[in-house]
């Protein structure tokens, strides 16, 4: 058994690429930049890693509606591996196919206040209207848990 998933937000490096297959499958191949949490010692200035994306179908429609360079975007998927020939020379590369994508930036409507842009999973849009009561805290039982009473 094995685990294939990865996790990243970052920012589109250029507009997505969108192609169409057949009469109806869409394509979208972009590169986010994603920032190192850590520079090297000779490095003043921060670093990027670039990734390449491709995401398809309904997932590729989102990001051709929503994204174009310089915006940021979290992306969900699995890392594909594949090989080819380049002057006689075998070259190995990667790419993150999408599973999951969405805004990772915070967008403001005309009255300045936060809203929720939504993510894309799935063969549906999403909802764009975050549920009422959406990112707000309460505090749990009012007291009535101590240390006793965890089961660790």
């Amino acid at each position: 058994m094995g685990l294939n998933k990865n996790i990243y937000i970052g920012r589109l490096t250029r507009d997505p690429e969108i192609k169409m297959f057949g009469e109806n499958t869409k394509v979208a191949n972009f590169t986010i930049a994603v920032d190192r949490r850590f520079k090297s010692k000779n490095q003043d200035a921060p670093s990027a890693d670039f990734i390449p994306i491709t995401a398809w179908r309904g997932t590729a429609e989102f990001i051709e509606k929503y994204f174009s360079k310089g915006k940021q975007i979290y992306v969900c998927g699995w890392l594909e591996t594949y090989s080819y020939e380049k002057d006689g020379q075998k070259v190995f590369s990667f790419r993150v196919n999408a599973d999951e994508v969405g805004f990772a930036d915070t967008a403001r409507n005309e009255n300045g206040t936060q809203q929720n842009t939504g993510t894309y999973t799935g063969n549906s849009f999403p909802d764009m209207k975050a549920p009422a009561g959406f990112g707000q805290f309460e505090p749990i039982g009012d007291g009535e848990f101590s240390d006793d009473t965890l089961p660790f």
